[in-house]
């Protein structure tokens, strides 16, 4: 059976719907709160796969996702790098995404941060769906090359640190997920999702776990089915089968 942990911490809310997402695919789920992984790092070995849900961890008091990044690249570094090295998947959704960036995870693993989601050039909290495109070789994304999914965050633009930076992460694939047309963000080359080295870690801004039926989409009575997010995580159970 595979195994997935979802990482619950103060003010994480799309936990339940993610699980389902995960158990729909195929997974045994469990929830583990940031506190217990932090005392025994060791539960991860017992997993194939990591998600950060989407939420507002500690309130974003200090950033989206600062908090929780800051303890995962304090006491829990070491341990997740082992992880995706030994074959592990980790994925990262809206508030998970920018927890992945902010504790070196994405885009190359080496715990520092080489760029940042931050507010909208909208200026506010932004809930709509969008098209996305999905070329390159991420794992969860694998066969899928058009998808549509909703997002909803405020600080959702991604920003680079550095230039080389930017060219590496776009020339090489670790920019894996593109808005088409409208980008709610206005994300530097309109990135919406981001991949490291293996293909196997995954940081997005949209909600798969929020398009998971035929009713999902807002017109699916006009034709447009729902159920695109149901994909992304039967990519990830699959691997391991």
């Amino acid at each position: 059976m595979v195994k997935a942990l979802i990482l619950r911490g103060p003010g994480t809310n799309c936990d339940v719907e993610t699980a389902h997402a995960l158990r729909s695919a195929g997974a045994n789920v469990e929830d583990v709160y940031i506190k217990k992984l932090m005392e025994s790092p060791e539960i991860l070995k017992d997993f194939n796969i990591f998600v950060i849900p989407g939420g507002f961890t500690y309130g974003d008091d200090l950033g989206a996702g600062k908090v929780m990044a800051i303890e995962i690249e304090k006491f829990l570094f070491d341990e997740l790098k082992g992880f995706v090295d030994k074959g592990g998947l980790v994925l990262g959704i809206c508030n998970g995404f920018q927890i992945l960036v902010k504790s070196g995870v994405l885009p190359f693993l080496d715990g520092k941060q080489h760029l940042t989601l931050t507010m909208n050039t909208r200026g506010m909290f932004i809930d709509t769906w969008i098209e996305l495109e999905a070329p390159g070789r991420c794992v969860f994304l694998q066969g899928i090359k058009n998808i549509s999914l909703p997002v909803a965050n405020a600080e959702g633009r991604v920003v680079f640190m550095d230039e080389k930076v930017q060219e590496k992460v776009v020339n090489e694939g670790y920019a894996c997920l593109f808005y088409k047309g409208f980008d709610p963000s206005d994300s530097a080359l309109h990135i919406a999702g981001m991949t490291d080295e293996t293909g196997r870690v995954l940081g997005m801004m949209p909600h798969p776990e929020r398009n998971m039926f035929r009713h999902s989409h807002p017109e699916w009575k006009r034709g447009r089915e729902g159920g695109d997010g149901l994909r992304i995580f039967i990519n990830a159970v699959e691997y391991f089968r």
